[in-house]
């Protein structure tokens, strides 16, 4: 069930946005700001939200490449085993990705390396049971146009922590704007 609300979430953003023009063309810079729905990996963890901030570029018709940097919620959901055990978790994380524009098209798969850290705090205790990982991740997206400089991508990605703690592959469905420059 979680996992069709997040498709037909990236279902209607793309239905939204059908009609807009062609996107980022090559030669060009853009700074995008996103934010969606987050499904970590474990299932004592709720899916909530990621948001953060990109940087890209394309320089030929076929390639390009990203740099983002976000933060994804992953607090407790009280209704799986580990209810009343964690207070907070959160996670931060940073993706440097190369990207494959299909035949020159505007429809993007990508794939890359980062670094990412996950903060979780336990109920009535001191402990602190956080962890950094190298992650790697892959998904596709797609570039519309909106306006004259702007531009909207929904994306699918799959992130893969490779942590002593949290050695999971969460997934993460996003719409970001973007401006063109």
């Amino acid at each position: 069930m979680r996992r069709f609300r997040g498709i037909a979430l990236m279902l209607v953003a793309l239905a939204l946005c059908v009609p807009a023009a062609q996107a980022q063309e090559a030669g060009q810079r853009v700074f995008e700001i996103y934010a969606g729905y987050y499904i970590p990996g474990i299932d004592d963890l709720d899916n909530d939200l990621t948001y953060g901030l990109r940087f890209g570029g394309r320089p030929t018709e076929a390639w390009g490449w990203s740099l983002q940097a976000g933060t994804l919620d992953l607090n407790q959901n009280n209704t799986r085993p580990l209810a009343g055990t964690v207070r907070d978790a959160q996670g931060y994380f940073v993706d440097l990705d190369g990207i494959w524009y299909v035949a020159g098209s505007n429809f993007g798969l990508f794939g890359g390396v980062g670094f990412g850290t996950v903060d979780i705090e336990l109920q009535d205790t001191n402990e602190d049971i956080s962890d950094d990982a190298f992650t790697y991740n892959f998904g596709v997206h797609y570039l519309w146009n909106f306006g004259t400089n702007s531009l909207v991508k929904p994306e699918i990605r799959l992130r893969k922590w490779e942590g002593d703690t949290y050695e999971k592959t969460d997934e993460e469905y996003s719409i970001s704007y973007g401006w063109r420059f």
